[in-house]
């Protein structure tokens, strides 16, 4: 049934738009035209211009007095409205948020009354048609935000119910959703990876124009995608030119030191260098014909956290390039064209307790190319085509430039301390291609109400081919070797394709109440190309592995629906609601651990003999005891909320949700293969039995398949309040407090002393490995480890007078949770389980993290001028750390620190703008 339940719908949506992910990288304005006495005026003309439109745009009301622009780019307009026998009606400083819809509604005077009228537009802070719930930063924020400028990650982290997974990480959670959950797009380009389920290109953060986070309700546009979805537009072109240049500075005597003696060893935070210099330019090539914009990073970022040696600093590097040609065709057909590339040096993670040798720095860069069409086919109806894609190139290489790729790694059980090698070399890439078409369509007079209808085709494929070294790993109690794995290098990569049509219509009851009704169907299949056979010292054989057509695909049925009702005639108070099912995309760093070519990995005994072969060894896979479950489905979440928004005053808006998210299916592992008995263990800490699963066969009879486990599954109950307040007045702010509760077990619940490393310098998926051992599975079942119960967060810019200006970024959240570990020995394969549940009760410490920036404007002459600024980053210095050295509860570093957040420090910038 699953598979062939809606071929009809699937070819009824390819017949409205010819097979072309796209995603809204525009917003709307909506409004009625009335009279005196508020009757309808039909036959209104309404005219619409702005700096960011070629030319203007025209359209006429309907007989309800309704009017409509779609399409429009981020920014401020101006509408004007005239008819035969009524005075002119203009509206200037209309703001259109990404993503959003603006209605603006409007009453003309007989003429002789008034003959034309000027009138300044309030920003809207509730949208009266829509039951997503998103918070957007527009350019106010943007570029006057106090941030560390490691990525734009810096900007959606600000977001209300967003949560980094680290300091200075490229991934996030999203109100109870996993890493791998979200959507990230880049002018209508998907760069969600499809190796890890993480953002790859990396843009230019004063190359941002605006950013939405759509946390809630996405409509049926949305596929592959259970958490946020992460929206961001670059700047463009205009009919005037435009440059800007932007220098950040860092240094060591601006550096605060925020951790102990005892804590860090006598190595606080170092920092060892920091510059950051960006160039933009935009103007006309062809004035309402043909606009450019260009821009240009150049960014290092060289850093000790606390407890590592200052003269082995984590070197980050960034040379980001980016430019966008947006051409008008004719009056009704346009297109974008954009190229990004982010070349990059990323080290890994250091702490106290990894020595330098064992870091791994990524290097690479990842083209990624956009061209969008869109075409005005009526004042009713338009389309949209378009390609995108990233094609990047990855290597993974010792931090310390004089170490070997090849170098056993240690991690010594007594104290949790990682010494040797680094986890794997890797060289690779890592891409995807996708293409979309979408037809949106008002139909004002069907079936008693207004529709605006979206049909759409997405296609998408993608994945990686890497070649990996895994260097030998060696436990140690005491620097005594207890047992090791070894493995020979191989090449590893899965790949995926999707398409999905979906059918979206928001419905107009009338002028208070709205629904969003939508489906979508996606198909996504996961398979194996064929793979070069190496040798010894990863050089081709020549010789290639059988390609497999299909290791397993999904078949997906995607319902949404959601209410706006207008509790006031004025649109100031409206009450939402919404639900939805989402189905997460593939991840192909879930399953290439089965790919063919992947070499047998042995167990030995940590010691060598003299030739250096690894002594005692026994194998642990041969690759053929790894399956996938062919049947293995799609992870999904239901999600529901339900709110109301009012706006206070004018400018500022109070929104208040409850949000439940039901996830199920998520992906584990099941040894098939291996017969286990009850038995229990003694907690040496407490004196505790526990019960635990003991490998009574072979090891190497034990076979594993992917496939989707009873009990794994995420629950999410939360309320979020969040208060807007647009650029008005001289200042602007959003300010939100999440309650929430994350419990469940996934993939990352297992139990692990030490991180797992793997390709594009992001943790492995977890869901590969977990339930491997049936015992991953005793106390996983609580809270997740992303679960922060309590967030509040505020950013502020205010403008005072004589160019002065200050901006606030503050931050609230509970610490993570965490649990004691234990190690059971005897039970015929390594061990490392959960000793007690994740109930909260061990958590690293909360974090209340102030960020300012003074700033002082001086005008040079038109519209030239440099700003002056000081951003006091962590200004209460607060102490707060991330993660613990280790969880066993016998090592001598249990509990210990680590991962502190960056202590106070000051950036000193200079910004000039023509």
């Amino acid at each position: 049934m699953r598979k062939g339940l809606i071929p009809a719908l699937c070819l009824l949506v390819a017949l409205v738009a010819a097979p072309a992910m796209a995603q809204r990288t525009t917003g709307t304005i909506v409004g009625t035209v009335k009279d005196e006495t508020g009757g309808a005026l039909p036959g209104v003309t309404v005219t619409i211009r702005s700096a960011v439109l070629m030319g203007t745009q025209t359209t006429t009301s309907n007989a309800e007095g309704f009017y409509r622009f779609a399409a429009l780019p981020p920014g401020s307009y101006t509408l004007t409205f005239t008819q035969a026998g009524f005075g002119t009606v203009n509206r200037e400083g209309v703001r259109v948020a990404l993503g959003g819809t603006v209605e603006e509604n409007v009453g003309l005077k007989l003429a002789g009354q008034a003959d034309e009228v000027t009138v300044t537009a309030e920003a809207p802070v509730v949208d009266t048609s829509t039951n997503q719930i998103s918070t957007n930063y527009d350019k106010d924020w943007v570029r006057n935000a106090p941030i560390p400028r490691f990525t734009f990650f810096d900007l959606i982290n600000a977001a209300p119910g967003v949560n980094s997974s680290a300091t200075g990480s490229s991934r996030s959670t999203s109100l109870g959703s996993g890493t791998t959950d979200n959507s990230y797009m880049l002018d209508g380009t998907d760069f969600t990876a499809p190796l890890t389920g993480a953002a790859w290109p990396w843009p230019n953060t004063d190359a941002v124009e605006e950013i939405e986070v759509l946390s809630l309700g996405a409509s049926a546009e949305y596929g592959n995608v259970q958490g946020a979805v992460f929206n961001v537009v670059t700047r463009q072109g205009s009919n005037a030119f435009h440059g800007d240049a932007n220098v950040y500075f860092q240094d060591q005597g601006l550096t605060s030191r925020n951790t102990s003696e005892a804590e860090d060893g006598g190595l606080p935070y170092n920092r060892d260098k920091y510059q950051d210099a960006t160039f933009q330019l935009s103007g006309p090539i062809m004035k309402d014909k043909l606009w450019f914009f260009a821009s240009y990073q150049y960014q290092r970022d060289y850093q000790s956290p606390a407890g590592v040696p200052a003269e082995f600093p984590e070197k980050f590097e960034a040379d980001r390039v980016f430019a966008k040609l947006n051409y008008q065709i004719s009056p009704r057909h346009r297109l974008m064209v954009a190229y990004h590339d982010d070349y990059y040096e990323i080290p890994g993670d250091s702490t106290a307790s990894t020595a330098p040798s064992s870091v791994t720095v990524e290097t690479g860069h990842n083209p990624s190319p956009n061209v969008t069409l869109t075409s005005v086919l009526s004042d009713k109806t338009y389309f949209e085509a378009r390609y995108s894609g990233f094609y990047g190139k990855d290597h993974g290489d010792p931090l310390v430039d004089s170490e070997p790729r090849v170098k056993p790694r240690y991690l010594d059980f007594d104290t949790g301390e990682i010494t040797g090698g680094i986890y794997s070399f890797y060289d690779g890439v890592s891409e995807k291609t996708a293409l979309s078409a979408k037809v949106s369509h008002f139909a004002d007079k069907f079936m008693g109400a207004s529709h605006d209808f979206k049909f759409g085709v997405q296609y998408n494929s993608g994945g990686s081919d890497y070649v990996l070294g895994p260097n030998d790993y060696i436990y140690t109690y005491g620097g005594v070797p207890a047992y090791g794995y070894t493995q020979l290098p191989y090449h590893q990569g899965g790949r995926m394709k999707s398409w999905g049509v979906y059918l979206d219509d928001t419905v107009r009851l009338g002028t208070r109440v709205s629904l969003n009704l939508g489906v979508r169907y996606d198909y996504s299949k996961a398979f194996f190309p064929e793979f070069a056979i190496l040798d010894r010292q990863g050089n081709e054989t020549g010789e290639f592995t059988d390609p497999v057509d299909k290791v397993f695909d999904w078949s997906t049925i995607s319902p949404r629906i959601g209410f706006n009702w207008k509790v006031t005639e004025d649109s100031r108070t409206v009450i939402r609601g919404h639900y939805g099912r989402y189905y997460r995309g593939i991840v192909t760093g879930e399953f290439d651990n089965t790919s063919p070519s992947i070499t047998p990995r042995f167990i030995f005994s940590g010691t060598y003999d003299a030739a250096g072969n690894p002594e005692g060894t026994e194998l642990v896979s041969d690759n053929t005891n790894l399956l996938v479950d062919p049947g293995f489905d799609a992870p999904y979440t239901d999600q529901f909320t339900v709110g109301i928004e009012r706006e206070l005053v004018n400018n500022l808006g109070l929104a208040v949700h409850y949000v439940y998210k039901r996830g199920e299916r998520y992906g584990a592992n099941q040894d098939i293969g291996g017969v286990y008995e009850a038995t229990t263990t003694e907690d040496p800490l407490t004196g505790a039995s526990i019960p635990v699963q003991a490998l009574v066969n072979d090891p190497g009879e034990r076979v594993f398949i992917l496939t989707n486990p009873e009990g794994m599954f995420s629950r999410f109950n939360g309320v979020t309040v969040q208060l807007t307040k647009r650029m008005a007045d001289n200042w602007m702010m959003v300010s939100s407090f999440v309650w929430g509760r994350s419990e469940g077990r996934v993939g990352s619940s297992r139990p692990n002393t030490s991180a797992t490393f793997g390709p594009a310098g992001n943790q492995t998926t977890t869901a590969g490995l977990f339930g491997r051992n049936p015992n991953d599975f005793l106390n996983t079942d609580g809270r997740l480890i992303g679960d922060r119960p309590v967030t509040f967060k505020t950013q502020l810019v205010y403008q005072f007078p004589a160019g002065f200006l200050a901006g606030v970024n503050f931050t609230h959240q509970s610490g993570r949770p965490y649990t004691r570990l234990l190690r059971v020995g005897d039970l015929g394969i390594p061990t490392v389980i959960n000793a007690e549940p994740i109930d909260g009760s061990r958590s690293v410490s909360k974090q209340n993290v102030f960020d300012l920036r003074l700033q002082k404007d001086f005008k040079l002459g038109g519209e030239a001028s440099i700003a002056l600024f000081a951003d006091v980053l962590n200004l209460f210095n607060d102490d707060a750390h991330e993660d613990v050295l280790d969880r066993l509860g016998t090592s001598e570093n249990f509990e210990a620190p680590t991962e502190f957040i960056y202590p106070r420090r000051v950036m000193l910038g200079a910004k000039f703008h023509f």
